[in-house]
């Protein structure tokens, strides 16, 4: 099965869960991702806006609010590069849909980005296999972001409902596996490849 097929297949199944299984699955990533040590200990992190059946981010969006830790979101900054940029994200904040049918923050004079400041980036995927490497929307803006993460100050994080994980995925050069995926069984964690 190639990887148009599967992202096809996982975006339908997403999208045929109701509203009480999603609600579920989305308060137990929340739950399991509070625990986790690294993230439990993170004082800035960087999160996404779901959509097209995402598993929600806005329990766990809530609760690292009540903790006061400082939230981030993506937002594009240059289509034809591939690149986005993190700003804060408060109760307050404005967010705009963009061209993807995704809400980011609107940018009113902003032009830091706090990627430097992240300690934990929750990263969206569509399917992962049993070696972390994950299968995006195809638009490559994570591809991007992720590359030499290790070198960098944060570390990436899956999330995903459990029926994402598949046997088989091609792998591109470009393509980086992830050291943690958060689903609502469980944490899945690569210690050999990573650390």
């Amino acid at each position: 099965m190639n990887n148009q097929i599967i992202r096809e297949n996982i975006r339908i199944k997403r999208k045929k869960l109701s509203e009480v299984d999603r609600n579920n699955a989305a308060i137990k990533v929340a739950n399991l991702a509070c625990n986790f040590k690294k993230i439990k200990s993170a004082k800035n992190i960087a999160l996404f806006s779901s959509f097209d059946g995402e598993i929600s981010t806005l329990p766990l969006i809530n609760i690292l609010w009540k903790k006061n830790t400082q939230v981030f979101l993506p937002k594009i900054q240059s289509f034809s590069k591939k690149t986005v940029f993190f700003l804060k994200y408060k109760k307050n904040t404005v967010l705009k849909v963009n061209r993807f049918n995704i809400s980011e923050p609107i940018a009113k004079n902003e032009t830091k980005n706090f990627i430097d400041e992240i300690e934990i980036i929750l990263v969206p995927l569509v399917a992962f296999n049993s070696k972390g490497y994950r299968l995006g929307m195809g638009c490559g803006f994570y591809d991007f972001l992720l590359k030499d993460w290790k070198k960098k100050k944060f570390i990436p994080v899956g999330i995903a409902y459990n029926f994402q994980l598949v046997k088989k995925i091609k792998i591109n050069s470009w393509d980086i596996p992830l050291p943690y995926i958060i689903t609502p069984k469980k944490i899945w964690f690569w210690k050999k490849n990573f650390f």
